[in-house]
């Protein structure tokens, strides 16, 4: 189908004016990560649980709207890795910082800032991508 013949409703990038990025949700376990992402999109395509450490793969949800496209990347809790499967969620959060346009830092403002909270902030230092600092 040739861009002339797509429906105004389908994406495409050839549209002018048509933005499209991709976000990671990251912070430590338990965040509200999956929540937000659930939100985002308007339907549950991440499990939402008390129990820390329930997302061990990244997630993709995307949002469309006419004006553009968003990929949220939901990633593992951030941890210090002492196991194998830990370490390897590890590198799917590198892996996520490495190629996302934006970081969506998300932490817990009920409870204070402690060693995994700086942490995390130590990984985002390297990153050239923005980031930003959401609380729940």
């Amino acid at each position: 189908m040739s861009n002339q013949e797509r429906s105004d409703n389908q994406p495409s990038e050839s549209k002018p004016g048509y933005k499209s990025g991709v976000v990671a949700l990251i912070g430590r376990p338990n965040a509200g990560k999956s929540t937000l992402l659930n939100h985002l999109v308007g339907e549950k395509i991440a499990i939402v649980s008390s129990k820390p450490q329930t997302t061990r793969t990244r997630i993709s949800g995307v949002l469309t709207r006419p004006a553009g496209q968003i990929v949220f990347l939901d990633t593992p809790g951030i941890h210090k890795p002492g196991y194998r499967l830990n370490r390897r969620m590890m590198s799917i959060v590198s892996d996520a910082l490495a190629t996302v346009d934006l970081i969506l830092l998300m932490v817990d403002a009920s409870v204070p800032m402690g060693s995994g909270d700086h942490f995390v902030l130590n990984m985002l230092k390297p990153v050239a991508s923005p980031a930003f600092l959401s609380s729940i």
